[in-house]
């Protein structure tokens, strides 16, 4: 943690150059995989400061696709600086958004219906087809490329081999079938990523890897999350209902079967311990997505 806070506090004190700023640096925020700190200014104003090297090579064009989709009236906070340092550390700073990620509490039949709402602001904005998340899941779904998961998971032996199997089972009726696109992806659509306040959706976070495709994409995120996670029956019924009236069950079947093989992927490089009961709720996704 020394390390990372020294970074961060480098990082702050060549934007703050960089912007014409005067953040502090207060805390690093609970959750996440990648790094978040609460800042402040010397009026009191509160920020939050993100760095995510990945991203770099997507932050000349990230700044005005958040403008246009916060202009479409999309809940996410302003972002007040963002670039890419001289040694390639990709960061940017929003507004500070009040409330606490719904995942601090039970995915309900309201709280589903409060996120139904908010995917359903994502039609037809369509924001960067360049980042493409219809072509992306498909990927994921069907393809055996180095990149794709579905290698890995057969690598993990019995269970990753018996998870690919049952979702192939699933997507049977649906190889040919092309996917939708026109819409806002958030891309990790989940309720760690949805803050509420006093009862309401306040903000939208980390939408660092959004861009276009289906918004079917995003229900399957939050479906899968509604499996593992333990939602009730009501959410559960709510999200597959918004999901599948979105192109089909076929098309929320295939973005189902690329989200399980991707978080998968994903558990397995940060937290293998939690496989057994990840793919427990991911085998229970497919059987009812297969059975009706």
């Amino acid at each position: 943690m020394i390390d990372q806070l020294e970074r961060a506090r480098q990082l702050l004190h060549e934007i703050n150059q960089a912007h014409d700023l005067r953040f502090t640096l207060r805390e690093r925020c609970r959750g996440g995989v990648v790094g978040a700190w609460l800042l402040t200014d010397p009026a009191g104003m509160r920020a939050i400061l993100k760095c995510n090297d990945r991203m770099a090579h997507r932050m000349a064009r990230l700044p005005s696709l958040v403008d246009r989709i916060r202009s479409a009236g999309y809940p996410t906070p302003a972002w007040l600086a963002s670039g890419v340092t001289v040694d390639g550390a990709a960061y940017h700073i929003v507004d500070f958004a009040p409330g606490e990620p719904m995942a601090r509490s039970a995915l309900t039949g309201r709280t589903a219906a409060q996120l139904v709402e908010v995917i359903e602001s994502q039609v037809g904005l369509d924001p960067d087809p360049v980042q493409d998340w219809s072509r992306y899941v498909r990927a994921c779904a069907f393809e055996e490329g180095k990149s794709d998961p579905r290698p890995v998971l057969r690598r993990l032996g019995h269970s990753g081999v018996e998870l690919v199997e049952h979702f192939d089972a699933v997507l049977a009726p649906y190889a040919a079938l092309d996917l939708p696109g026109g819409d806002l992806v958030h891309g990790d659509f989940n309720t760690c990523n949805v803050l509420i306040h006093h009862g309401a959706v306040s903000a939208v976070i980390d939408v660092d890897a959004c861009g276009s495709g289906t918004r079917a994409v995003d229900y399957a995120w939050l479906l899968r999350e509604a499996y593992v996670r333990g939602g009730e029956p009501q959410a559960i019924a709510t999200i597959r209902r918004a999901g599948e009236a979105v192109a089909g069950p076929g098309v929320l079947a295939i973005c189902a079967a690329a989200t399980a093989f991707d978080i998968t992927r994903f558990q397995l490089g940060h937290d293998p311990d939690s496989l057994p009961w990840v793919l427990a709720g991911l085998h229970r996704l497919a059987d009812d997505l297969q059975h009706g």
